[in-house]
């Protein structure tokens, strides 16, 4: 009983001091982070790659590889030709969407019959005080210029990471070396988050190319866009779906005035990621991050709380490792047990 007081003592210490150095490292570990995260999408598509009947075999894993990042980078620079194209534009049609807003807001009030509510008036007054949708879009714009910086450092630190990745698996023998075998956890994990991310950004591309179509068919301004955004919320569970479903139907709003264009795209775009997220990915997927789904809200909620909007991405790669590395030793085996969803722990082999 006192060793177990001790050990559930150290393990809450340990994360305590965990999540402080990552919340007040977040600058610097946030791109490394990140960097990881695209290392192991090209390890996915690498072996995704592999997986090609009577042609993935014949390739050299080198150049599978540096095929996958090639990729990457491809998809990297189209979407920031696609974000620089229009930026001009966007802060253009600021003011008309503006405008938009409020005649849909004296549209609701007039259907509700609240145009002399004293409450309606305030909140009225309040929203045109403090909402100016040039001003946010214009900040919006300096947060891409931000992101592109950071994006350049991901891709130095990936390139980097690409070529440690042989030698860093003889360094960990050569430490662990009479210790725990730590080459089948490192493995396990390798072979779980490489495949999941790597599904992931094809399903996310599937579904992004699906909802541009949707959002070209009404004709909605900024789709290419939007897709790119779409295809990124892909990786971020839950939350993800809904704003890739509510932001292009409000665009629509603001762009038509009306709400048929809206509710279309409600309506298109909910069933595509149904379509999506209940049927095709857990068939993908088939159930081998066994996460119980009450432990990927919480851990949606604690990584943004640490990190922000780019926490929510690494939600899942996240638990997913821990759940591993847990499963890995006796004394936390338990842990890997609270956090599946079928109440079996499968060890790393």
């Amino acid at each position: 009983m006192k060793q177990d007081l001790v050990t559930f003592t150290c393990v809450v210490v340990i994360a305590v001091i965990t999540g402080w150095v990552l919340y007040i490292g977040r600058p610097v570990l946030v791109p490394i982070a990140f960097a990881i995260i695209t290392s192991y999408v090209i390890y996915g598509l690498a072996d995704i790659l592999r997986r090609v009947p009577r042609v993935g075999t014949r390739i050299r894993a080198g150049v599978r590889y540096w095929s996958a990042a090639a990729l990457i980078l491809v998809a990297a620079w189209l979407a920031t030709e696609l974000l620089l194209s229009d930026t001009d534009r966007m802060v253009a049609v600021a003011p008309k969407y503006e405008a938009t807003l409020l005649a849909l807001l004296a549209k609701i009030t007039a259907l509700f019959h609240l145009e002399t509510e004293a409450s309606w008036t305030a909140f009225r007054r309040e929203l045109l005080a403090t909402v100016n949708v040039q001003s946010l879009l214009t900040s919006l714009l300096g947060s891409l210029s931000s992101l592109m910086a950071t994006t350049l450092v991901v891709l130095l630190y990936t390139a980097f990471f690409m070529v440690e990745m042989g030698r860093f698996r003889r360094k960990l023998s050569a430490v662990m070396r009479g210790k725990a075998d730590m080459e089948p956890v490192i493995d396990a994990i390798n072979a779980k988050i490489g495949t999941y991310l790597a599904l992931k950004a094809l399903l996310g591309v599937v579904l992004g190319i699906l909802s541009w179509i949707c959002m070209h068919l009404v004709g909605l301004e900024f789709a290419p866009i939007i897709a790119v955004l779409i295809v990124l919320l892909n990786f971020v569970p839950y939350a993800g779906s809904l704003i890739s479903v509510a932001l292009p139907a409000l665009l629509a709003a603001l762009q038509f005035g009306q709400w048929n264009e809206a509710i279309t795209l409600l309506i298109a775009l909910s069933a595509i990621n149904f379509v999506m997220g209940n049927l095709l990915d857990p068939w993908l997927m088939a159930g081998s991050l066994n996460l119980s789904p009450a432990v990927i809200l919480m851990s949606l909620a604690a990584w943004t709380a640490i990190w922000g909007i780019p926490g929510a991405f690494l939600a899942v790669p996240g638990t997913v490792a821990l759940t591993i590395i847990f499963s890995a030793f006796s004394s936390t085996r338990p842990l890997a047990l609270l956090l599946t969803k079928d109440d079996v722990v499968r060890h790393a082999e």
